[in-house]
Formats: C-alpha cells, structure tokens, sequence
C-alpha cells in the first residue's frame, strides 16, 4: 500500500470520530505503537495498513501479546487501577471503524464521511468475547426485559453493568452516566411503590422514586437507550411489584399512576407509557432467601443461567485476572443499538434461509403436547425476534447466518423460553424430560441437552426438577 493511501486511511479513521479534535490522539496512539512495534520487527506493516477486520485482528493480537505492551500496562495500572488505556480506546475504535466501512460497503462508492454520521452499533466493538454477553445483547435487543439468574459472584451484574457503562451517555455537569440505572431490590419489596411511587395526601404531592424519575428522563429523550438494572430482583415477589411492568410492557398501554387534586403541585405525571428506549435487567440469584418467578414472569423474558467453567474458576484462582476498565465509547454505538432494537421489533418475518427455525420449533411443540407446559403466541413471537435479533447483528459484521448458527439460536430459545418454565415431580415431568433429551440429541441442541441432563439428575436424586 502507498504511503499516500495509507494517509488517506488515517484521515478517514480521524473523521470518522464523533470528537475529531481531542480524539485524534486515538490515531497518533496507533501510529506511535505501529512504529514501536515495526521497529523491533513484531510486525511488518502499520496499522492504516491494516484495511480488513481480519488483518486488525492480527495486528491487535501481536501488540497485545508484546512485551512492550504488557509492561506499559502494568506500569500504568500500578499508578491508577482504575484508568483506562489510550492506546485500548484507539483499537476498540479503529475495528469499529473497519467493520462500519466495511459494513457500508466502502469500496462500491458510499461516501464514508457521511455514512459515519449515522449511528452503528457492532457487538464485535465491545471489550467482551463472552458468550454469555452475546446472548445477553441478543435478547435485550429483541425484547426489553431480560433475567440473569445464576449463583452470586458468577458476573451477572457485571455483563449488565459494562454493556449499560459502554452504550453510556454521561451528565456534563455531573460526570454520572445518566441512562444507566441500578438498584438493589429490597425484601420489603411488597407492592409497586417502590417502582413507581405514590401520592401523598398530607403534602399533597406525589412521592417519586429514582426508578420512576429514570423513566421520566428516558421519555424525555428518546434518542438514547436507558438501561434500568433491578440487582437481586427476586428478593422479594416480583408480581407484587413489578406486575404494572409486565402488563405495561405487553400492553404498551399507561400505567395509571393517581389522580391529581387541584391543590397538586407535583410535576409527576396522572399516568405513563413506558418508553420503547427503556431496557430492563433484573439479575437473580439462587439461594434459600430468594422467591422463585411465576411461570408469568418467566413467559415474558429471556432467562440466561450463567455456569461459569471450572477451567475459568480455577484460572482466577491460580492468577486473578486484571479487569478491562468499560468507559462510555460515544461514538453512536447507542444510538445504534435503540435504532437496531426499534428495526428488530419491527420486523414481522424470519430471516431469510432460516427454515430449519420453523421444524425445530414444531419439533419442540410436538414434544410438549399434552404436558401442561405446551408455548403460545406469544413465546413463538419472541424466539422469532430474538433470530431476528442474531441476524441483524450478523448483518452489521458483515456476515451471514449459516444453518449451524440457526441451530444454535434455537437452542438457545429453547434453553432460555421454554425450559425456564418446565418444572416438577416425576409424575409430572420424567416422560417429558426423557423426550427433551432424545430430542435434543437428535437436533444437536447442545445447551438445552446439557440442561436437560442436569434436571433429569436433580429429579433422580431430589425426586423433584427445575430449571434453576
């Protein structure tokens, strides 16, 4: 490549930045360890020589696997634990920038100092190769109430906390990033008030909560996705008071909050829509001082287990691992996101060459006749978004969905939609369980056969089986 065509790609990459003037330094940090790196002969090109996501792999896993890198981490982590890279800012931005080029087909004539303006949201940007994460962003982008259940101390929170922390909008004044929202549920948790509010007859006014002035903001600007995380949701009953939620988001009717005397001087509305840009989390765990989730809630969310591996514990164990700093990216990633959410729900058909979808899903019906925990229209809808979901981010990699990879979205769906809600003693759910696992071994749905064995096992040795 010529020395002019590779100016012409740092240029490119520089205005391709939302903050062009503070940001550039992004492309002098790549040019500075391009050459550190060239001159001690680890790599052979720079990185504006790098015009493939593919070729940027290589180049991010040679510098990263550098001694040069690796010390100047160190030292620059034992003098703030909490600060983030340059240099990790500048690649997480140059692959954004190669995938959106490559996504808007730079080469066939699209002009891309336009095209960046819009926003562009791409999983493979994020600081996370984390299956669990991908599921996760899958989910909440078909449907805006998801469930993270799973032992303490498994990284349920965290997932939550880094995607809202990256996808984050920060208060000028303040610092605080304001679209991100986490509270702990209490067990006094016993009607929605605690959600919502009430109105108090002595003052006169309506008694607002963080949770309800967060939605408030969220309808206030639309533009932007709010991401509210309910931390240990299932502390105390979540249809005493998350009920008005689950009606409101099936619905999309208001959510009647009192009526207003004439001496009222609250500013908080009669009533409320939830807004389409709000993104909901609940993280549960499983212990002795948690309820479990009625088959209502369950039907209304992607349940994700997280079963962290054995390998990964005794790892940690052996060395704990330095956590990856997530700082808000700004660079229309959550813009992006809403805009891929809002297309997602929209559409009303599977993708196309997604047929084995369909035979898995009638496979599954067929196996659940009769056994009390047979799926409707509403379950169906939701693994049709959620395959919906997988390929619209396969499109903004510029990638396509194979057979395998619908396989493997069903059986997540079948993992994450149905099996939450099959539970029981022998009588009622050994036959079924045994069907489960035939089919799951025929279909080569991995997770759910995984799952599935681990039930039947419980039922053996408990005479009693659930999901979690």
């Amino acid at each position: 490549m010529e020395k002019e065509h590779q100016s012409e790609i740092y240029n490119m990459f520089v205005q391709s930045l939302k903050d062009k003037k503070s940001n550039e330094r992004y492309a002098i940090e790549l040019q500075v360890w391009s050459q550190k790196l060239m001159s001690e002969g680890i790599i052979e090109k720079n990185i504006f020589d790098c015009n493939s996501v593919d070729e940027f792999n290589i180049f991010e896993s040679k510098l990263k696997n550098s001694e040069q890198y690796i010390n100047y981490r160190t030292e620059r982590k034992d003098k703030n634990p909490h600060s983030g890279l340059v240099i990790d800012a500048a690649l997480s931005n140059y692959k954004k920038f190669l995938i959106t080029k490559e996504s808007l087909k730079f080469n066939n004539g699209i002009d891309f100092s336009t095209a960046t303006t819009h926003s562009f949201f791409s999983f493979n940007v994020f600081l996370s190769d984390n299956l669990y994460t991908l599921r996760y962003t899958t989910s909440l982008l078909s449907k805006p109430f998801t469930i993270l259940a799973g032992n303490s101390g498994t990284g349920k929170t965290k997932i939550a906390k880094d995607l809202a922390t990256w996808l984050g909008k920060k208060d000028e004044n303040t610092g605080i990033i304001a679209n991100k929202l986490i509270v702990p549920v209490g067990s006094d948790w016993t009607d929605n008030t605690k959600i919502l509010g009430f109105y108090n007859p002595l003052k006169k006014t309506y008694e607002s909560t963080k949770i309800l002035d967060f939605i408030l903001l969220a309808r206030d600007n639309p533009e932007i996705p709010f991401f509210l995380i309910l931390d240990e949701m299932n502390l105390s009953h979540v249809e005493r008071y998350f009920s008005d939620f689950l009606s409101a988001m099936e619905s999309h009717e208001k959510i009647i909050l009192y009526s207003k005397d004439e001496d009222c001087d609250s500013d908080i509305p009669e009533s409320i829509e939830l807004p389409e840009n709000l993104f909901v989390t609940g993280t549960v765990n499983i212990d002795e001082t948690t309820y479990m989730f009625s088959p209502k809630v369950l039907d209304r969310a992607n349940v994700i287990e997280f079963i962290p591996a054995q390998s990964d514990v005794l790892a940690n164990f052996a060395a704990e691992t330095q956590p990856i700093e997530i700082e808000p990216v700004n660079d229309g990633s959550a813009e992006g996101f809403l805009a891929l959410a809002k297309t997602v729900r929209e559409k009303k058909d599977l993708p196309p060459n997604s047929d084995i979808c369909k035979t898995i899903l009638e496979g599954i019906s067929n196996v659940l006749d009769g056994s009390g925990f047979e799926f409707a229209f509403r379950t169906a809808k939701e693994i049709r978004l959620y395959i919906n979901a997988a390929y619209a981010l396969a499109q903004n990699e510029g990638k396509t969905l194979s057979k395998e990879d619908y396989v493997n979205l069903m059986d997540e769906q079948l993992l994450q939609k149905i099996l939450p809600k099959v539970h029981g003693n022998r009588k009622q759910v050994g036959s079924l369980l045994e069907k489960l696992e035939s089919f799951c071994t025929e279909k080569s749905l991995s997770l759910s056969l995984a799952k599935v064995q681990k039930m039947k096992i419980r039922l053996e040795n408990y005479q009693y089986a659930s999901f979690i």
